[in-house]
């Protein structure tokens, strides 16, 4: 608990006139306080209407007047998830890593670029100049290697059967086109036109794997169905045959 020395030391360090808070503070008490008793004008901020219980009034908030028919509306059943079979979650595992490389392949760009750049600007150099460009260089080199090698163990990792031989071919050329040396703008571009193909085939294959897995949520629903239908004929029994009776032996 605050001291009240101290908290008035402290409104007066912070140039707050410590009687007028005080004052203030009071009035916002009692203005609080006024909003519940029955007998002041304040009471429910000055509005007499009786609040009418089981909802036969809709707050504003919640839709007013215009929702006043709630009871009429249907419940919403709540929807129960099949339960779905094991490829389900190895083909939507497989799914989410075909975003991740697609993402890590979409910004290699920027690493190529920039040792392409550093070679650039130094072509030629001698030197001091000659020794800043290798090291540079080096570094850059190894940031887009490390890219590279990122997008290249995250694709070593896809089940080769759901990729298509010209998926495959294609980041190949990715992995082995962005180690190159580039000295000039065009052959930089066409390794950017690289990339761009690169993606589309991952999302092509991709979209594939998306229609398995919709194939496989449609049959997971339909046999959820099926047996909801069935234990609702049996009563919730199911539908086990009655046992065979062996006459003969019925009453040993």
């Amino acid at each position: 608990m605050i001291e009240p020395k101290a908290l008035t030391q402290a409104l007066a360090d912070a140039g707050i006139d410590p009687v007028q808070f005080h004052k203030d503070l009071e009035e916002s008490g009692d203005a609080f306080a006024n909003q519940f008793q029955r007998d002041h004008p304040e009471f429910h901020n000055g509005n007499t209407v009786p609040v009418p219980t089981g909802g036969s009034r809709v707050p504003e908030s919640m839709g007013g007047a215009a929702a006043g028919d709630w009871r009429e509306l249907p419940e919403n059943q709540m929807a129960i998830e099949p339960e779905y079979p094991p490829e389900y979650h190895t083909a939507m595992a497989q799914y989410e890593l075909f975003g991740k490389i697609k993402k890590t392949i979409s910004v290699l760009n920027k690493p190529v670029e920039n040792s392409y750049k550093v070679r650039l600007q130094y072509k030629g150099a001698e030197g001091d100049d000659k020794t800043a460009m290798e090291s540079r260089l080096k570094g850059e080199e190894n940031l887009r290697d490390g890219a590279l090698n990122a997008a290249q163990h995250m694709f070593e990792q896809l089940d080769q059967t759901l990729l298509s031989d010209r998926c495959k071919s294609t980041v190949k050329e990715v992995m082995e086109r962005g180690r190159f040396p580039f000295e000039d703008r065009d052959t930089l571009g066409d390794y950017m036109t690289v990339l761009q193909r690169g993606n589309q085939t991952l999302f092509a294959d991709q979209k594939k794997l998306l229609e398995k897995i919709k194939k496989i949520k449609k049959e997971a629903a339909a046999a959820a169905t099926a047996a909801a239908k069935k234990d609702e004929k049996s009563g919730g029994y199911g539908t086990s045959p009655a046992p065979v009776v062996d006459v003969a032996t019925a009453g040993a």
